[in-house]
């Protein structure tokens, strides 16, 4: 079964911690695993940077995954998020329960 999972990144384990409530607690996603500490190294306006976020692994399906940005963009404090929607293919029992969690 296809399911999404989401990368996005947050600038601490709070924001990370409350979207991921916020995105179960409105079943716009099953799960939502935090990664606590990242090193991001990136160019934002034309400077390199580096910086130490959290990685937020959210799973969801294709019916909930633009509900789900759109809440998570209301607490996010970055600019540009990320938000990096792969295909993922989960196993039955897990495909199920997703389903049945959304």
């Amino acid at each position: 079964m296809t399911i999404k999972l989401v990368l996005c990144t947050a600038p601490d384990i709070d924001v990370a911690k409350k979207i991921a409530h916020a995105l179960v607690l409105e079943k716009l996603a099953a799960c939502v695993n935090i990664i606590p500490l990242i090193h991001s190294v990136y160019e934002w306006q034309g400077k390199i940077e580096t910086d130490s976020e959290c990685q937020l692994l959210i799973k969801t399906n294709t019916q909930k995954v633009l509900q789900a940005y759109e809440k998570m963009s209301t607490l996010h404090p970055y600019d540009v998020p990320e938000w990096l929607e792969l295909n993922a293919e989960a196993s039955h029992a897990y495909g199920h329960w997703l389903q049945q969690t959304l």
